[in-house]
């Protein structure tokens, strides 16, 4: 079975519970049991539950947008943690200060057309002698 089908929130779970009984991740159906160092360890049980509350709050998801936002415009690649790391280090303070706002966002830009708008039943452009609609507009 492909991880893709464990992950499917609205598919009915109809196989055998996980091997060594552990429990699976509290609040999401069809994520993988948790390993055994943290399923008997209520400490852990609770921070499990306190990161699962926080990513369901819209302000807390608004936040992480805005900070990769401020991420990607400094040219940091957000899919390597390394650098994320390096970044929330280096702005620690000004993350704490709320110094990262969200920017209002830009107005739209004008579209200005260059040229001659080709109708669907103009030839193609490409010399295939074919109307548009059937070379290149499909």
């Amino acid at each position: 079975m492909s991880w893709i089908k464990k992950l499917n929130p609205f598919k009915k779970d109809e196989e055998a519970p996980a091997a060594g009984g552990a429990p699976s991740v509290p609040g999401m159906p069809g994520m993988p049991s948790l390993p055994p160092e943290l399923a008997n360890d209520p400490k852990a049980k609770g921070m499990m539950g306190a990161f699962l509350r926080k990513w369901k709050d819209p302000a807390f998801v608004k936040q992480l947008r805005t900070l990769a936002a401020h991420m990607q415009r400094e040219g940091v690649n957000v899919k390597d943690m390394n650098a994320v790391k390096a970044w929330l280090e280096k702005n620690q303070e000004a993350i704490e200060r709320g110094d990262f706002k969200e920017e209002p966002p830009k107005s739209g830009e004008t579209y200005v057309k260059t040229g001659p708008e080709v109708g669907r039943n103009d030839p193609c452009h490409c010399g295939s002698g074919k109307k548009f609609k059937k070379c290149h507009g499909a």
